[in-house]
């Protein structure tokens, strides 16, 4: 599971709890085990070099999203526009999809976009910060029924599955990847198999953490060794690998963004 995406996530999830009047701390969330600093500060415009730290610790920018009257949070998921290089693989890399929280509030929509560097210890190896710019319109997507898209990320695992099994595939250990993100799919009890964390224990239903939870374990996106780095000699089997992924890869993707802005209480 991509670290980034984990920690935006969370944020979004404990946010909304916040700002319910909950109680919430995420200095022990496992999204932020590996960061040394974290920091909220927001810019004019992309021109900006720098801008004003409004906050310097995850409680600091509750606080300051209370100030502001900020009435809800939501994870943002950009639609891919590039056509050199697949989403797919482009999210493997640090950075590589550009994500946002989105903060509605009185004065209008503003997105705090997360910024990764390195420099710190090899414990906490990661700096943070989330840069924001206001914007008059929102970015969010229309919700959609979570059976509905609890059905498209069953069909595009069971699809990447049964590839998978294949003879002329020889992938069993993605094979038993897949099923077991059937498994968790229609479990009672859904865990999420990497950062178990991520949402709080109450605000979601229990088919928005079944649908999270199982897109969680489908998120094979990774560099080497992962399932974006199989490759075949026989043309047809590997556009037909190229297209089980594509599906399977927008299939998670929809189930992240719906499953993770569906806080209800």
């Amino acid at each position: 599971m991509n670290g980034e995406l984990a920690q935006v996530i969370s944020l979004v999830a404990h946010g909304n709890l916040f700002l319910h009047g909950e109680a919430t701390d995420l200095s022990a969330n496992s999204t932020f085990q590996y960061v040394s600093s974290i920091k909220f500060a927001r810019y004019k415009s992309n021109q900006d070099k720098e801008g004003i730290v409004v906050a310097n610790s995850i409680s600091d920018w509750f606080a300051f999203l209370h100030s502001i009257k900020a009435t809800r949070l939501w994870y943002i998921a950009f639609g891919w526009q590039r056509q050199d290089i697949p989403e797919h693989i482009a999210v493997s890399f640090s950075g590589g999809v550009p994500i946002a929280i989105q903060v509605d509030s009185p004065n209008g929509f503003e997105l705090w976009y997360p910024q990764w560097t390195t420099g710190s210890s090899e414990q906490k190896p990661w700096l943070v910060e989330y840069r924001s710019l206001m914007f008059p319109n929102s970015h969010t997507l229309p919700a959609q029924k979570m059976s509905l898209v609890k059905n498209q990320l069953h069909q595009a695992i069971s699809q990447a599955e049964n590839f998978a099994r294949r003879s002329d595939v020889n992938a069993d250990y993605w094979a038993t990847w897949f099923n077991k993100s059937l498994d968790i799919i229609d479990s009672m009890i859904p865990q999420v198999p990497f950062h178990p964390d991520m949402l709080p224990n109450f605000g979601f239903s229990l088919e928005a953490r079944q649908v999270l939870a199982s897109a969680v374990q489908s998120y094979v996106f990774g560099g080497m060794g992962s399932w974006n780095d199989m490759g075949f000699e026989k043309q047809n089997i590997q556009k037909e690998y190229e297209k089980i992924t594509k599906e399977l890869y927008e299939a998670v993707k929809l189930a992240i963004v719906m499953s993770s802005n569906s806080f209800a209480i």
